[in-house]
């Protein structure tokens, strides 16, 4: 019974809004009492299954052991040849390859990036059989919009950071202010790997549903871009009620007749066929269909792995020739180890497949919640506006002068802006 009482009264003490400098100290005593409850085993006669909806305080620190032997894998590449005068026609262009696996292997500091993520308030909790991970952190504000953050492949919690603070802390007392929630996918990162098969969007979306509710948010809004994108708009689906809002710097659509295609002007053409007619997407059609074939030579070689993720930095950022002008290496970088080191490099590229095993063809009713649409000029696709319009409530619609598909990553200023004045007009 003393548990009992001591596992509520940590529940009540987490939901409980209170200033910043309050909230601080009451999820002090909350890791206290969580702390306890996990670590105290009961006496005989007194045996206590461990309640999975518990959410329980979270610090990064991956073992030395891991960092070591991602050091050794890294000395010990074989490395492939490259043709003459060759950068990125082929793939991934192995000059800039090695000279961010040099500076990975000697000079990147993983400690440091552990101590960046550990500035957040992070927890973890189980839905559905599988552990969820996600950062929490509270606006002082009373009046503050709960808000989701969610990322795709291959990117990460890492993306909003830049977002954070200004949406939890705006300067300016007229602003929105947001309660932001960042979770890490299922199979991704801290939240992972996935231990069952059907973790779709519409599974993972589901998941995020019961997160929100577990954290007392009977009504938020939700941002994402790639799959965040996916899992925002299924939630939105399964959930109208609850989510007031989707900010989305994504969204795929398929055509609304047979002739559409036809009716596209040369610049609509362009921006919703180039990056498929030109080839681009093949990891894509891999990973949808031998997410496991791969994963095999991603999971054993950190090289490989690097190789796989910057092609995809190079061509979907909007950059000048280097996405590392666009994107911090560091960061870039931090990225790459999130997945090699929480052992995610195989289990994050299954959403592709699950998505593809449950796709259905009907196309679904014309969704009521108001959205916001943030296009960013270099996004892999952009579909029509009248397409979008058809099955999408777009009450706001940017067309930003720069950023690619990390919009976040690249343009966080642009971003935070947008979901200000957006989430401004339905508060």
């Amino acid at each position: 019974m003393v548990d009992e009482l001591a596992f509520w009264f940590a529940a009540y003490l987490y939901r409980k809004r209170k200033s910043m400098t309050l909230q601080r100290r009451t999820m002090g005593a909350v890791a206290t009492v969580l702390v306890l409850l996990v670590t105290i085993q009961p006496g005989p006669g007194q045996a206590r299954p461990e309640n999975p909806a518990a959410i329980k305080p979270f610090k990064v620190h991956i073992p030395n052991s891991v960092l070591t032997d991602l050091r050794r894998r890294l000395s010990e590449t074989k490395w492939p040849d490259q043709l003459p005068g060759t950068t990125w026609e082929y793939g991934a262009d192995i000059s800039k390859v090695r000279e961010l696996a040099n500076y990975w292997q000697r000079d990147y500091d993983w400690r440091g990036q552990e101590a960046q993520i550990n500035r957040f308030d992070q927890f973890t909790t189980e839905i559905d059989g599988q552990t969820i991970y996600f950062i929490h952190e509270r606006s002082p504000r009373q009046d503050a919009i709960p808000l989701m953050l969610i990322h795709g492949w291959p990117g990460s919690i890492l993306e909003f950071f830049a977002l954070i603070e200004p949406l939890t802390h705006p300067k300016d007392s007229s602003t929105p202010a947001f309660d932001v929630v960042v979770p890490s996918l299922p199979g991704f990162g801290f939240s992972g790997p996935t231990t069952s098969r059907g973790w779709d969007p519409a599974r993972m979306a589901k998941a995020f549903i019961v997160l929100m509710d577990r954290l007392g948010y009977s009504r938020y809004g939700v941002q994402g871009g790639d799959w965040g994108s996916e899992v925002a708009r299924q939630m939105a689906r399964q959930a109208p009620t609850r989510v007031i809002g989707l900010h989305l710097n994504l969204i795929a659509v398929p055509p609304p007749s047979p002739d559409a295609i036809k009716e596209l002007t040369a610049e609509e053409h362009r921006r919703y066929t180039a990056w498929w007619a030109e080839k681009r997407s093949t990891f894509f059609n891999l990973q949808s269909s031998e997410p496991q074939t791969v994963a095999y030579a991603l999971t054993d070689s950190p090289v490989g792995w690097l190789a796989w993720l910057a092609v995809k930095f190079q061509d979907l950022t909007d950059n000048d020739g280097d996405f590392l002008h666009t994107v911090d290496r560091d960061t870039f970088l931090s990225d790459v180890t999130l997945y090699w080191v929480t052992g995610t490099v195989g289990s994050s590229m299954r959403i592709y497949r699950e998505h593809q095993l449950s796709d259905g063809d009907e196309a679904p009713p014309k969704m009521k919640t108001p959205v916001a649409y943030a296009v960013f000029p270099k996004e892999v696709v952009a579909a029509p506006e009248r397409w979008i319009d058809g099955t999408y409530n777009v009450v706001q619609r940017t067309e930003m002068p720069r950023g690619g598909h990390f919009a976040a990553l690249e343009q966080p200023d642009l971003m935070v802006q947008d979901i200000r004045l957006f989430f401004a007009k339905l508060n």
